[in-house]
C-alpha cells in the first residue's frame, strides 16, 4: 500500500451506504448511532436482528472495541519500556499514547458521524481486518 493510498484511506474512508437497503438503514439509525460506542457493539444484533446494516455496525463497533484493547495493552508495555530511557523516553511514552488516544477517537468520530448521518463507512486502514458477524 503505498503512502497515497494510505493518505486517500484517511481522509476518505470507504462509504459502503450503496450496499444497504435505505429503509434498513433509517429504521436502524438509533442503534446504528449507539453501535458507534465500542462497549455497544452488540446492541444491533439484539435490537435489529436480520438487519444487514446493524449487522455491517457491530461489526465496526467491535472492531474499534478489540482495535483499542490491542493499541492500550502495546502503549501499556511500550510506554513501560520507554520510561527506562533518561530524559527523552518520558517524552516519548506521553507522545506515543497521546498519539494512540487520538486515533482511537478519530475512529470513534467517524463512525458515530455516520451513523448520525445515515451512512455505512468502514474505520479507515482497519475497517476491514475481521468480519465477526454476517
Amino acid at each position: 500500500m503505498s503512502n497515497d493510498d494510505i493518505i486517500q484511506q484517511i481522509f476518505h474512508p470507504e462509504d459502503e451506504t450503496n450496499y444497504f437497503d435505505p429503509a434498513d438503514m433509517q429504521s436502524n439509525k438509533a442503534v446504528a448511532v449507539l453501535a458507534s460506542i465500542p462497549i455497544l457493539f452488540w446492541l444491533p444484533l439484539v435490537a435489529a436482528q436480520g438487519s444487514s446494516y446493524g449487522k455491517f455496525c457491530a461489526n465496526q463497533g467491535l472492531l474499534l472495541l478489540v482495535v483499542n484493547i490491542a493499541l492500550s495493552v502495546v502503549e501499556g508495555i511500550l510506554g513501560t519500556v520507554l520510561r527506562f530511557i533518561p530524559f527523552i523516553g518520558g517524552v516519548i511514552a506521553g507522545l506515543l499514547g497521546l498519539l494512540i488516544g487520538v486515533a482511537g477517537f478519530a475512529a470513534f468520530l467517524l463512525l458515530l458521524i455516520s451513523a448520525c448521518q445515515g451512512k455505512a463507512r468502514r474505520i479507515p486502514l482497519i475497517g476491514r481486518l475481521f468480519e465477526a458477524f454476517q
